[in-house]
């Protein structure tokens, strides 16, 4: 900026030389007149349409600095914003990494303990209804058995109550037997005695009988007690055959007794074994239930695993869709980034060709300066003629005229032939001599500096034309802060 400004000074510096100068100098009175005034209101022109296109420059500077920290604002917050993205991805990525290898762990693990649940299921169902139709023959078998068992106790208690009913009768007639031994043996035994003493009474009286009739009838009275002795031996037969059959019924009896107790002995292992098998099975049922139960709660261990296993499907679909928002923004930033990058780049071509234009434009002044510099400067010399003066004075302006149309070329102005009448042309200005020559020649320089005056404000394009205010200027530029306008306003 100094720089400029410094330019600008020495811009100031050679008009006041150029002007002092020209005061000193001396020429024709209506040409000089006429070509100081042209010349002033050119240099005025020139002044400020440089002085415009100075505040411009100024304005796109700061206008670059601006966008330049905005540009270095927005590639820092978009480095910052895509690292960050680019960790949260990482982040993202690695915890979706996780979860996945945490769900192919699941998975593997959900699917051997669902082949050994399976397995393991298949076969407690197996050896399940395997034990079931083992238990179940084992229980009709068991069943018969206890049926036969029953029947058997029914038999058992029929038979031990026939049993005591027999023994107690044996018991009676074992006691009615010896009761009828005992008086049988008493009654044999006073039989005996009485018969011995009958016998002996009876002897004796047949002996006194016999002594006293045995001279009479000795064949008759053997006879009698023949037949007497015979009758006794008889009763005393009959009452030992029956004692040998109650002796023969009491023996049978004893041996039907033996038999019920030797089967009684058979039979009570076997039912206590058969309790024993029963009590077995219901504990193998108790703990076929207990595994059945447990099964059970290890199949909704499986439901709940699965469960977690479906919400962690649906947090990975969760985790991919907030993934892919995030790399919408991300693709977003960067086209943002992206257009703020071409902005940039287009303002700073902007500036570029403005600086080119700005460069080619102060070479354009600095020798429109120069050759006024040499017209001013120029000392007509005594020995010439006024006509060579004219000449070289309108070759001095054309190629005044041919510097200012070089902006012309530029697009920024108008071009050498609008300040050249269509009547006159630059034949008769070199060859036309004479006073009528020469007022035909000083005619378009002595008209109005309003027609002589070929700039306008902007027509350069270094600086708005005065129907841009400069609020319009401001609208246009956008991001500025409000201090970078607040030192434009000033």
């Amino acid at each position: 900026m100094p720089k400029k400004n410094g330019k600008k000074s020495g811009d100031k510096s050679t008009k006041k030389e150029i002007i002092g100068f020209g005061d000193k100098t001396c020429f024709d009175d209506a040409l000089s007149e006429g070509g100081k005034d042209f010349y002033r209101s050119q240099i005025r022109d020139l002044e400020e349409q440089l002085e415009k296109y100075q505040h411009k420059c100024d304005e796109l500077e700061v206008q670059q600095k601006d966008f330049s920290s905005q540009y270095f604002t927005v590639e820092k917050e978009k480095k910052d914003i895509v690292l960050y993205l680019k960790r949260s991805l990482a982040q993202k990525e690695d915890e979706l990494t996780d979860l996945l290898e945490k769900l192919v762990g699941l998975q593997q693990a959900k699917d051997a303990e669902k082949d050994s649940f399976e397995l393991q299921l298949s076969q407690l169902r197996q050896e399940f209804q395997e034990n079931k139709d083992k238990l179940t023959s084992e229980n009709m078998v068991l069943a018969g058995k206890l049926a036969a068992l029953e029947e058997f106790r029914v038999q058992k208690e029929e038979l031990m109550a026939h049993l005591e009913g027999l023994e107690e009768q044996l018991g009676k007639q074992r006691q009615e037997h010896h009761t009828v031994i005992y008086s049988l043996e008493r009654k044999a035994v006073l039989d005996n005695d009485r018969l011995k003493k009958e016998m002996q009474q009876h002897v004796a009286a047949v002996a006194a009988e016999f002594r006293r009739v045995s001279d009479r009838k000795m064949p008759e009275t053997t006879m009698r007690a023949i037949h007497e002795n015979v009758s006794v031996t008889a009763q005393l037969s009959q009452l030992s055959d029956k004692s040998k059959q109650l002796l023969e019924e009491n023996e049978d009896l004893r041996d039907k007794e033996k038999h019920i107790r030797r089967e009684m002995e058979v039979l009570e292992p076997l039912f206590n074994k058969m309790t024993r098998k029963s009590l077995s099975n219901q504990k193998v049922i108790h703990q076929l239930t207990e595994k059945c139960k447990q099964m059970q709660a290890e199949l909704e261990e499986y439901a709940r695993a699965q469960e977690e296993h479906q919400q962690l499907q649906k947090d990975h679909v969760v985790l991919l869709a907030e993934m892919q928002a995030l790399r919408q923004v991300q693709a977003s930033l960067l086209e943002e980034t992206g257009r703020n990058c071409a902005k940039a780049n287009r303002l700073g071509r902007a500036l570029e060709e403005e600086r080119d234009v700005r460069g080619q434009l102060e070479t354009i002044l600095q020798a429109a300066a120069f050759a006024l510099k040499q017209a001013l400067m120029e000392v007509p010399k005594e020995e010439d003629s006024e006509v060579k003066t004219l000449v070289r004075r309108n070759q001095m302006m054309q190629k005044l005229l041919a510097v200012l149309d070089s902006a012309a070329l530029l697009g920024k102005g108008p071009a050498m032939k609008d300040f050249i009448p269509e009547g006159d042309s630059l034949h008769e200005l070199k060859t036309g001599p004479g006073p009528g020559r020469s007022s035909g020649l000083l005619g378009p320089l002595l008209k109005d500096t309003t027609q002589l005056s070929h700039f306008k404000t902007g027509d350069l394009g270094l600086v708005p034309r005065r129907t841009h205010n400069y609020n319009n200027i401001l609208s246009k530029m956008g991001p500025l802060s409000k201090s970078t306008r607040l030192q434009l306003h000033r």
